[in-house]
């Protein structure tokens, strides 16, 4: 029998780790860890009264910062010893392979970086805004302030880094907040939280926050929690059955946000096609936007289309580009993309199928190295949905406009190659509801990963701002006359 973890709940400073009352729970991948029984810690899990957050409210943001930014500093996988476990059971109940999820752990410590946050927190809310109230300029009666509020997160463990970005984003809106861990990743924000219990396990910020796992669906749990005077605004990263399952216990005066999951594509030009240098340049830059993580994120491509006719010709290079992106997969780094573990068994048996209709499709490939499936007329295929373990569909059009047939709200990144389409598409795109546009360019692996993944601080994500969206936005509405007196309070 496989040992079993152990996963403490952390609630707000305090450590309650798993005794009589524990209760066991399966992982995905095999994976199983004991944790208390979380239906007898509700009121340890929720703030209730929010005028509790004074102490955060007043906490100077440059203070937070420097706290995080401690924390951080000790986020090294070979130093910490929470890390480590997290690291272990991420490997066991997720599904990302030990070259990737170490490099997703390596890269912890940047998160955390003081210049980041106070640029992410100052270009979406603004600090002064989190400091004290201020006074706007088409009146100086007129005063707001951002306050944090009592939040809920339901994670997704596809990538470890959710529970970073979610600890950061609670703390720099000086919110309180309680994660839900995922089953593919129940430790990650725990041992975040741990370390920075290490730190000073007086300060405010760990004071707000709690971190539990508990069954999805847990009907008893989300009825408990999910109420007014315990929650103000809730942050969902789940599949779409989880979002409408969270729904059913919404009231007025509760908003979600709801990060559904997303489907990505990339946007291929005819001159990828008309000389090798351009289409290895263009194999590459697929080989990235799709392998990376190995196609388990929001932003890895899974369509690919590109600017062809269908004629025999047209195909063969097509087919062409194809082989050079399965090229491509084998040649990423370990700590990007790795062959899967074990083949996909259901795209395996559509693979197999398509491949007998050659006169429509073209397979190349399979679901443990990568592989493609050209389409040889305008359109996907049925099973675009199920594409994963590096595994896309090249789908030619004759005018690349047509996609935006294709493309809505959950539509999250387009891939464009080469830079020449880029403002051929932007606002057609845009108005679709695609919400990001990345280069492909560049023939150098870590050259187009980098530029996908390195965003300024404080950018929108999935179409808005999760920064400012978490917060309360409140006015100070003085008569008139009270102007002058601000003024000279202000002096």
């Amino acid at each position: 029998m496989t040992e079993a973890y152990q996963i403490p709940i952390i609630a707000r400073g305090r450590v309650i780790e798993p005794s009589e009352d524990a209760v066991e729970f399966k992982g995905r991948g095999g994976a199983t860890f004991r944790a208390p029984d979380p239906h007898k810690h509700i009121h340890d899990l929720v703030l209730g009264n929010p005028t509790l957050l004074a102490d955060l409210q007043a906490t100077p943001i440059r203070d937070i910062i420097g706290f995080l930014a401690e924390a951080g500093k000790r986020l090294r996988l070979e130093d910490n010893v929470y890390l480590q476990e997290s690291f272990a059971l991420a490997l066991k109940a997720g599904g990302l392979a030990e070259p990737i999820l170490r490099g997703v752990y390596d890269a912890l410590p940047l998160m955390f970086d003081a210049a980041d946050m106070e640029a992410q927190i100052d270009s979406t809310v603004g600090i002064e805004y989190l400091e004290g109230w201020v006074p706007q300029p088409t009146g100086r009666h007129c005063r707001i302030r951002a306050v944090g509020t009592r939040q809920l997160h339901i994670t997704a463990g596809n990538v470890p880094v959710v529970a970073a970005l979610t600890i950061i984003r609670g703390a720099l809106t000086k919110s309180d907040i309680l994660i839900k861990a995922p089953s593919n990743d129940p430790l990650t924000a725990n041992a975040i939280l741990r370390t920075l219990l290490e730190v000073d396990p007086a300060h405010p910020v760990v004071k707000h926050i709690a971190v539990a796992y508990w069954k999805g669906g847990d009907e008893f749990m989300d009825s408990q929690i999910v109420r007014t005077s315990r929650i103000d605004k809730i942050t969902a990263w789940g599949g779409m059955s989880s979002v409408k399952h969270i729904q059913k216990f919404l009231s007025p005066g509760i908003d979600l946000t709801a990060l559904n999951p997303k489907f990505s594509i990339s946007v291929i030009g005819k001159e990828a096609l008309e000389s090798d240098e351009a289409m290895d340049e263009a194999a590459t830059g697929l080989a990235v936007i799709s392998g990376f993580y190995n196609q388990s994120a929001c932003v890895n491509t899974r369509l690919v289309y590109v600017e062809s006719g269908t004629d025999d010709k047209s195909i063969e290079r097509l087919v062409e580009l194809g082989r050079r992106v399965v090229a491509g997969f084998q040649a990423l780094p370990a700590f990007l993309s790795t062959p899967s573990e074990a083949p996909n068994r259901d795209l395996e048996s559509e693979l197999e199928a398509v491949s007998f209709e050659d006169a429509f499709y073209h397979v190349e490939g399979d679901t443990v190295n990568g592989g493609v499936v050209i389409s040889k007329f305008h359109d996907r295929v049925d099973f675009y949905d199920q594409l994963n373990n590096r595994v896309v569909n090249i789908v030619p059009v004759e005018n690349l406009l047509d996609i935006v047939q294709w493309c809505d709200d959950t539509t999250q990144t387009v891939g464009v190659y080469p830079e020449s389409l880029r403002e051929r598409l932007l606002d057609p795109l845009a108005l679709a509801g695609v919400q990001r546009l990345v280069s492909l360019s560049g023939g150098d692996p870590m050259r187009v990963y980098r530029g996908i993944q390195a965003m300024p601080p404080g950018m929108p994500h999935d179409g808005i701002e999760p920064l400012r969206r978490n917060v309360r936005w409140v006015i100070d509405h003085r008569p008139e006359e009270a102007e002058a007196e601000l003024s000279i309070a202000a002096e």
